[in-house]
């Protein structure tokens, strides 16, 4: 049985101001320990089956903390946003197994967002959205005050075996400590790709919503999607991140943490056009596409995508027609391409079968060669009748009775 593996998935829904301002993470995480030698982790690990969850907001000082944390980062990464409040779910779960235990571990943020507006759109003038947030990471531990379970660190997978296993936790060393400390809440992935390598769609169609905080009209308004998170051409192909170490106790053991690549879905409000402002990464929005703009890719990607197919598809006619040229003339000779009908000529069916003509009819070859005469008809000898085969003699005729009355059997007598 394999577990899940997931990683940094982002949801912004930015159509209108009530959406955009409570974007959505999600962080997923699976690591296992593996005990295939045994040893006293296979002893308190096998068929463990423990489960931890909880929700929790800005009201616990824990959250509070984050929140300082989270903002820190951002304006390391000069982005205008902040975060005034957050909401928190966190589940964690383990299942023991034969030769391996694995802890499935699962984050979702939903913080409140300011600031990502830099100055909405006015008359000639589009309006600038910051995005550089969506790389948001947190490092060291992030220790939440709950009922149920008291203090949880939440941001480390080994803070799960020090709550839960600590004889386990203790045995974790060097450079599988390091994998197992790495933080849950990372989504540097998501800000590492830049926003103009998305896929990018627009609908013309447009919504009609109150967006008048972005500076539109209340009008029709395009909307504009960015997605990550699928391999193709233009951001490359989307790996698992694996990372692995060993350790060493009472036996030899292995973790193991894997995720899923990062993805993430951005809808705005108006055509986007991703470009740089102070060397900031920003994205500028209009209620309406320009009249130039492509609606559905981002950059020339369609267009060279397109020609680039256009040229394959010439090429691999060329091929096929050339080969197939080549293939005509080789099987030339050998292959039987029928009779001209302006070479033949009707005549009339033998008459040898019967002494009658059928409605059939046959044809021949009008040619000055004579040498088909060989395979003529041996019923067609000048005579209308036809021939018998060579040393045939008629059968001799018995002799006819001359009374037409019956006869006895020979040497018969009357009774």
């Amino acid at each position: 049985m394999v577990s899940p593996a997931f990683a940094a998935q982002l949801n912004w829904d930015a159509k209108s101001p009530e959406s955009a301002d409570t974007p959505k993470f999600k962080f997923q995480r699976t690591t296992f320990i593996e005990y295939q030698e045994g040893g006293s982790i296979a002893d308190s690990l096998r068929g463990k089956d423990l489960t931890m969850e909880f929700s929790a907001d800005s009201t616990n000082p824990g959250v509070a903390d984050l929140i300082e944390k989270m903002n820190n980062n951002l304006g390391s990464m000069k982005s205008t946003a902040h975060v005034t409040d957050l909401k928190i779910d966190y589940h964690a779960s383990i299942t023991g197994r034969g030769d391996n235990a694995s802890v499935d571990f699962r984050i979702i943020l939903t913080p409140t967002l300011e600031g990502y507006l830099i100055k909405p759109y006015t008359n000639g003038s589009p309006a600038l959205f910051d995005v550089l947030w969506r790389g948001l990471k947190v490092d060291g531990p992030i220790t939440i005050t709950t009922e149920e379970y008291g203090d949880v660190e939440i941001n480390q997978p080994l803070s799960f075996f020090e709550k839960n296993y600590p004889d386990v936790a203790s045995q974790i060393t060097d450079k599988a400590k390091d994998v197992m400390t790495m933080p849950l809440i990372d989504a540097s992935g998501l800000g590492g790709l830049g926003i103009g390598s998305w896929h990018f769609l627009a609908d013309p169609t447009g919504i009609v919503a109150e967006t008048s905080k972005f500076g539109y009209s209340g009008a029709k308004v395009v909307v504009s999607s960015f997605t990550m998170g699928e391999s193709s051409f233009r951001e490359g192909q989307i790996k698992e991140k694996e990372f692995d170490a060993t350790f060493t106790s009472d036996k030899t053991y292995s973790v193991r943490s894997v995720e899923s690549g990062d993805s993430g879905n951005i809808f705005l409000a108006g055509y986007a056009s991703p470009d740089q402002v102070g060397g900031v990464e920003v994205v500028g929005l209009s209620p309406v596409a320009p009249s130039t703009g492509a609606q559905t890719s981002s950059g020339s990607f369609p267009i060279f995508i397109i020609y680039g197919m256009a040229g394959m598809a010439a090429a691999g006619a060329g091929g096929f027609f050339v080969w197939s040229s080549k293939k005509a003339k080789k099987d030339a000779g050998v292959t039987q391409t029928g009779i001209d009908p302006r070479h033949l000529r009707g005549v009339d069916t033998s008459e040898a079968s019967g002494g009658y003509k059928t409605n059939r009819g046959e044809a021949e070859l009008i040619t000055d060669d004579q040498s088909h005469e060989k395979h003529s008809s041996v019923y067609d000898q000048g005579s209308t009748r036809g021939s018998l085969p060579a040393g045939y003699s008629q059968p001799k005729e018995e002799p006819k009775p001359s009374s037409n009355r019956g006869s006895m059997p020979k040497d018969w007598k009357p009774s």
